[in-house]
């Protein structure tokens, strides 16, 4: 059995606290929230709308935080997600959803851009380059190659 202490119970009361206060300020009903000792934590998954009303949450609770959200990659196999990070009240919260990659043309793998803009096509079990980041379903499909010659090793 695992005792419950007062200080314990405190610090999730405070967290709770923290956390309806973080979502009313944002005004973002209907998102599961989860207080996990002193700490929240908001994931915005596909349900919860389309990438840019996902987007738009997630934004909405970086104001709140007083940061700006930013993408995250992983480097293999290719995934992204837009994520903020801050603190309401003192307690550390943390919103974040999944961002879909862009496969290449051709299912050959998956769309990356550099840090000056390039887009090319890293293949299936090649790793995301330092520096680079996926493509996502929140950029422009007008602003990527329809077709993308070069491989990045």
């Amino acid at each position: 059995m695992i005792a419950f202490t007062s200080a314990a119970a405190a610090r999730s009361a405070a967290a709770i606290r923290a956390a309806a206060d973080l979502v009313e300020q944002a005004g973002i009903g209907g998102l599961p929230v989860s207080c996990q000792r002193d700490r929240i934590l908001i994931q915005v998954i596909e349900c919860h709308g389309d990438p840019r009303a996902r987007a738009r949450m997630v934004a909405a609770v970086a104001g709140v935080l007083g940061c700006v959200p930013a993408q995250y990659d992983r480097r293999s196999p290719a995934g992204a997600w837009l994520e903020a990070a801050g603190q309401i009240r003192g307690v550390p919260a943390e919103i974040f959803t999944p961002l879909a990659v862009r496969p290449a043309p051709g299912g050959t793998g998956s769309l990356a851009a550099g840090p000056g803009g390039r887009v090319a096509v890293i293949g299936a079990g090649q790793q995301l380059p330092p520096g680079w980041r996926w493509v996502t379903e929140l950029d422009d499909p007008r602003a990527v190659p329809a077709a993308v010659p070069e491989q990045v090793a």
